[in-house]
């Protein structure tokens, strides 16, 4: 019997346009109506396998909730967008 798995949620690499800060403000051509959360993430610096990253949970002008994410190389990505 074979077991097929399916992963979700995966990052995908998003269009996104930030303030001077690093804020979004437009995120694949829909302007950030609300920054309803930020937060950072630093691990794996004791493996050698180090991710960082700086975390935002978005409300979108057309009223949908996005999560986006800047690497540490400055590429973004969206895992609700």
């Amino acid at each position: 019997m074979r077991t097929h798995v399916r992963q979700i949620g995966l990052p995908r690499r998003a269009r996104v346009q930030a303030d001077e800060s690093g804020i979004p403000r437009i995120v694949n051509s829909r302007r950030v109506a609300q920054v309803r959360d930020e937060w950072r993430v630093d691990e794996g610096w004791w493996s050698g396998h180090r991710t960082r990253r700086r975390y935002f949970d978005l409300v979108l002008e057309d009223g949908r909730n996005a999560a986006v994410f800047c690497d540490g190389a400055g590429e973004w990505f969206g895992q609700r967008v």
